[in-house]
């Protein structure tokens, strides 16, 4: 399901956590300029690659996929990283995982290249997770669906499956979402949208809207459901002088009723409410629940060029974590410049609930 939210979300950082003598996690919240520092031992050496419902979905230094609660410390794993099409493991002389098999394509005469582990794996395989509905209230009850690799593909996982099902090998996608109905909506990098509709014996996949028109500048594209249901697409384009910065932002709407009606809108406001983007699932907040120091109309984005992976340097550089105001056209920091610092892992926006 989207996260429809009644608070904003806060900015999980983590103080440069390679550096064992500065270990620790901040949450910086906007709308009060509130600040709580803590540390986990679970955290410490994993990727961020997801947030929903106030779980973290983290990578090891092994690769593989785990849901983290960090108020609760609760942990569920998710289908090993050896269950997708591409990956396999590559034991040493006692029985340990020293590395993986990586095969290029999915062509089955492909050879598997050995990759260690290190962040370029990393980047091949899980680039982001998220699941359909909050493992708190529904247990093992969800849907997992993640992007993979270099050609952003698609796999799912069934609730309590314990592998990672391809789906439409021949697609890439721009980005993926859970809508409030539960449905899983796709974007292709042919600017199409796809609609999974998930179920315990198979997947059916249909064509919610046609293309929209190309963008040939560099750019992230995030899938949002906003507070009234509406499906909107926001574009981040970028600048680049020592590192990617945001320098324009456009968001597009669906409207319509059917496949054949359906088309898209540009939109010049979000009609007062704001939007949290990244790796985590989009968070909606309604004008109503606006308040402090978020803004209305604004969408709140972290940094995820994952191009910056690489490297002391790299993971050192500072981050564009910003908002960006649809009314004015403007883009400002939005936290405090530590923050912006504090690099790696890559930030995320968390939705913090209380347990249940």
């Amino acid at each position: 399901m989207a996260n429809i939210g009644t608070h904003a979300p806060s900015l999980l950082t983590a103080c440069n956590h390679h550096d064992k003598e500065n270990s620790g996690f901040t949450l910086y919240n906007i709308s009060n300029k509130l600040h709580l520092e803590f540390d986990h031992p679970f955290l410490h050496e994993k990727l961020f690659i997801g947030s929903q419902y106030g779980w973290l979905t983290v990578l090891d230094l092994h690769c593989e996929p785990t849901l983290f609660n960090p108020l609760t410390g609760e942990s569920i794993s998710l289908p090993s990283i050896t269950t997708l099409p591409r990956v396999r493991p590559n034991h040493s002389v006692g029985g340990d995982i020293g590395s993986y098999f990586f095969r290029t394509t999915y062509r089955p005469e492909s050879l598997f290249e050995d990759c260690a582990f290190d962040d370029c794996l990393r980047e091949v395989t899980f680039k982001k997770v998220l699941i359909s509905s909050n493992p708190s209230t529904f247990s093992s009850k969800f849907f997992a669906a993640a992007l993979v690799g270099f050609n952003s593909k698609l796999v799912v996982s069934r609730p309590g499956e314990s592998r990672w099902n391809l789906l439409r090998e021949e697609e890439r996608y721009m980005d993926i979402m859970f809508c409030q109905d539960g449905k899983l909506i796709c974007l292709t990098d042919k600017r199409a949208i796809l609609e999974v509709e998930l179920k315990d014996d198979n997947f059916v996949i249909t064509e919610m809207a046609a293309p929209f028109v190309k963008d040939n500048t560099d750019f992230n594209i995030y899938l949002v459901e906003d507070c009234a249901g509406r499906v909107l697409i926001i574009i981040r384009r970028y600048n680049f002088t020592t590192r990617p910065e945001t320098n324009d932002v456009k968001v597009i709407k669906l409207i319509g009723g059917s496949r054949k009606e359906n088309k898209w809108e540009s939109v010049k406001s979000l009609d007062g409410q704001a939007i949290f983007v990244g790796t985590n699932a989009p968070v909606s907040l309604s004008k109503q629940d606006v308040c402090g120091d978020i803004k209305e109309d604004t969408i709140y984005f972290t940094d995820e060029w994952w191009g910056h992976m690489g490297g002391d340097e790299a993971r050192r550089s500072p981050r564009d974590i910003c908002a960006y105001n649809l009314i004015s056209n403007s883009v400002e920091p939005c936290c405090p410049y530590d923050h912006e610092q504090c690099t790696w892992p890559m930030p995320v926006w968390v939705h913090l609930l209380n347990p249940k």
